[in-house]
């Protein structure tokens, strides 16, 4: 048997990782000098609405190597072998000290996701509907499994990349005058990358539903409707397409920090 440990940009909460018997470490945002462990001290809400009221935008920390040690220490007392599945290398810095512990360790194993929030969490269940595998059979799973997941997502403000400092001042100040909407994804890479560029919400979210029209969607797997803060959009989403959903999703604070509110999108696998 195979204990998975992930973190809290996965999208699970505390009460579903304590139901599938998995692990989740909490990443830390930070408000000023307020310190909160995502998912576990503040939840959507309240964070999504504490970040509406802030001047500056919050700040996303990083795993530490304790955390980490201890969460595959309580694992290994479980079962003879962990893997531990972190936000994508590409986007935050915590799969690298999750590759130094487990090079400390000879049944423990780091895989980089190249991905996060609700694609993660599929990429979790997966590893998890296998955990009587063996490690080394379970990432060759994922390692398939990945390439199939897909995340088209429309966002509605510019405000957090300026923030963020992924947008200059000027760039999302004309955005914003223009109503221009970006469309993004994760690449293979792990990467968000843009793939469009839509005048308003309305058009961001029939750009991402004529995308997702042309997928050979894989119905044996979940596919997930996601929002942050409010699902007003994701339900306009939800009306383009002729698509059951498993379920629908609010984007975890951690991520949440970095797209705003209001974006909508959706994850899901193809054949």
């Amino acid at each position: 048997m195979v204990k998975i440990i992930t973190d809290s940009s996965s999208n699970f909460s505390q009460e579903e990782a304590a139901k599938l018997g998995i692990k989740v470490m909490p990443l830390t945002i930070n408000f000023g000098s307020e310190e909160f462990a995502d998912g576990v001290d503040i939840d959507c809400d309240t964070f999504y609405n504490k970040m509406a009221e802030a001047k500056e935008l919050p700040h996303t920390s990083q795993l530490t190597e304790e955390q980490i040690e201890n969460a595959v220490q309580e694992g290994l007392k479980e079962c003879g072998e962990v893997i531990i599945m972190p936000i994508a290398s590409a986007l935050s810095a915590s799969f690298e000290r999750c590759a130094a512990v487990a090079a400390r360790h000879e049944n423990v194993y780091a895989y980089d996701t190249k991905c996060t929030t609700v694609m993660l969490k599929m990429l979790v269940l997966e590893a998890l509907a296998n955990a009587e595998k063996t490690a080394a059979e379970i990432i060759d799973i994922l390692d398939g499994f990945r390439s199939k997941i897909r995340l088209f997502a429309a966002l509605d403000t510019l405000e957090n990349l300026r923030k963020g400092g992924r947008l200059s001042g000027a760039s999302a100040f004309l955005g914003s005058m223009l109503k221009i909407k970006p469309v993004i994804t994760i690449n293979l890479e792990g990467k968000v990358e843009l793939i469009s560029k839509q005048f308003g919400i309305n058009k961001g979210v029939s750009y991402v539903a004529e995308t997702v029209e042309t997928d050979n969607i894989d119905f044996s797997k979940p596919v997930y409707l996601i929002y942050t803060q409010n699902n007003r959009n994701a339900q306009s989403l939800k009306a383009k397409l002729n698509t059951e959903f498993s379920a629908e999703e609010n984007i975890c604070p951690v991520i949440g920090t970095h797209i705003g509110a209001g974006a909508a999108g959706i994850v899901y696998s193809v054949k």
